[in-house]
């Protein structure tokens, strides 16, 4: 099962690429997902939040843990993929237990650079297919 979603490109907070790089989370990013994370998420605002439509989706679940007296939540990742693109990548949405965004705002994650790749910048719009980890995206 998957479904698409559209999505303006948007700043966040810039937190992405510091819980992006944790050990904790880069050492399962790529035990999980086959790669290493480019440091920093790409933040889609969507119309409509997605979670009740991402809901019945299998994620691959990454684990919380706890350092030096701080917590981790765990993040669940699904597969994704940017429709009538040629440029076969890894990328995956990510929704982490704890998170300062709204239900309006998802992240991406990949080994490269998504605006950089895509040429995106702040107030594009682009379409997304997100899936369960169990599917072939």
């Amino acid at each position: 099962m998957t479904f698409r979603v559209q999505g303006t490109v948007t700043s966040g907070f810039g937190r992405g690429k510091e819980f992006v790089a944790l050990e904790g989370y880069a050492r399962q990013f790529e035990q999980r997902l086959g790669y290493e994370p480019y440091p920093g998420t790409l933040n889609l605002e969507l119309d409509n939040p997605a979670r009740e439509r991402i809901a019945p989706l299998e994620p691959t679940r990454l684990g919380g843990w706890e350092e030096d007296e701080r917590s981790f939540g765990a993040v669940d990742c699904y597969p994704a993929f940017i429709p009538h693109c040629e440029d076969s990548i890894p990328l995956h949405l990510i929704l982490p237990d704890r998170t300062d965004h709204d239900t309006s705002t998802i992240e991406l994650i990949s080994p490269v650079n998504l605006r950089d790749r895509f040429d995106l910048s702040d107030d594009t719009v682009i379409e997304i297919a997100i899936g369960s980890s169990e599917s072939n995206v």
